[in-house]
């Protein structure tokens, strides 16, 4: 096992395994503790339920009605990572595999490589082409330019490098191995970790591993905040 393998595919996944679930407790800690000017809720507004929160999550009303163009880059990224994690899911577990095939959709495992190939691939597209469009905004719209920081370059950055170096491996001609990265997969969870020898997996996980690393500390864990949202401060 060479010195990079050894660290991108044994070692670097438990340090961000590690710095991730201590990054977001910390977070939350400090959220919880911060002083607020009145109750903690999770979305200001009156006559909120669960559906309400869940229609705010899925699709995002209250951006739709403040910017339209930043709505649609935003939901489309969002939408189209939710379907690269799925994907992913298949790629280190097979789930989806022996699920299709539970309920009776029996598909070879060329049908399986097309789906795969198929949305994976509409996946990949509209995420860089969304990471690039919120880089590009942030780069040339003066307002946005003025509130943006080198922290939230660098973290896009990364992003469009985790999300490129993926697409790389969907459409370049160096395909991923299900077999070893399963393997791979299962050696981390067993702490026996077994690193994939593919050059584009090792250097696509690094990226991603740097990512999860930063993400507790950056401006991408707005997911997290949704639930410390401040309250509108109303003036009798």
């Amino acid at each position: 096992m060479s010195g990079i393998e050894l660290l991108v595919g044994s070692v670097l996944p438990y340090v961000a395994a590690v710095a991730f679930v201590g990054g977001i407790a910390y977070r939350f800690s400090t959220w919880s503790r911060t002083p607020q000017p009145g109750k903690l809720t999770l979305y200001p507004t009156e006559g909120w339920d669960l559906s309400s929160a869940a229609k705010e999550a899925m699709f995002f009303p209250n951006l739709f009605k403040g910017d339209k163009v930043l709505w649609l880059i935003a939901w489309t990224f969002h939408a189209a990572l939710a379907l690269a994690l799925l994907g992913h899911l298949r790629v280190v577990t097979g789930f989806f595999d022996a699920a299709f095939r539970s309920v009776g959709l029996s598909l070879s495992h060329a049908g399986f490589a097309m789906l795969s190939k198929i949305a994976g691939g509409a996946a990949g597209t509209a995420l860089v082409v969304a990471a690039i469009a919120l880089l590009l905004r942030r780069l040339f719209l003066p307002r946005v330019r003025e509130i943006s920081s080198g922290p939230d370059f660098f973290a896009l950055l990364l992003l469009v490098a985790v999300i490129a170096s993926g697409d790389a491996l969907r459409f370049g001609s160096s395909p991923v191995d299900l077999a070893e990265t399963r393997i791979w997969a299962r050696s981390l969870v067993m702490l026996s970790p077994r690193a994939p020898t593919n050059p584009a997996i090792l250097l696509h996980a690094l990226f991603a591993e740097l990512l999860i690393c930063y993400l507790p500390l950056s401006k991408l864990m707005h997911f997290g905040g949704l639930f410390y949202t401040m309250p509108l401060v109303r003036r009798s």
